[in-house]
């Protein structure tokens, strides 16, 4: 008999992916504790506010044990949808900075295929 995965081991399929949401190098975003704790709110999660790394990982392991990833990469894209948004109005109101607000538009847009990609992946496991 082999033995129940623990916690840690459930959530290696997900490590990079919570890595690349934390990067703002990568993702072009900064993800608060506090954004985190919203984001499980609407998820009807309650979180502790605690380190990014540590609620992400909480996050991601409670969606994947109530088998609803996808509610979590959605509420991702909306989160990347959003602060895209508001990259867009700053770039036109800072044009002297369109430059590197451009960059994290870009980013941002990168990480939110990579949410959908996410999303597909995760639903075509479910069929």
């Amino acid at each position: 008999m082999g033995k129940k995965a623990s916690f840690e081991d459930r959530q290696s399929d997900y490590e990079s992916l919570e890595k690349h949401l934390l990067s703002t190098y990568f993702s072009g975003v900064y993800i608060s504790s506090y954004d985190l704790v919203q984001i499980a709110k609407r998820l009807d999660v309650e979180l502790a506010l605690k380190e990014r790394d540590v609620l992400m990982r909480k996050l991601f392991g409670e969606m994947k044990e109530q088998n609803r990833l996808n509610d979590l990469l959605a509420q991702f894209m909306l989160f990347f949808k959003d602060r895209a948004t508001a990259y867009t109005r700053l770039g036109n109101q800072h044009m002297d900075a369109r430059d590197i607000i451009g960059s994290w538009i870009q980013k941002a847009k990168s990480t939110d295929m990579l949410l959908k990609r996410e999303a597909q992946k995760v639903a075509s496991n479910a069929a």
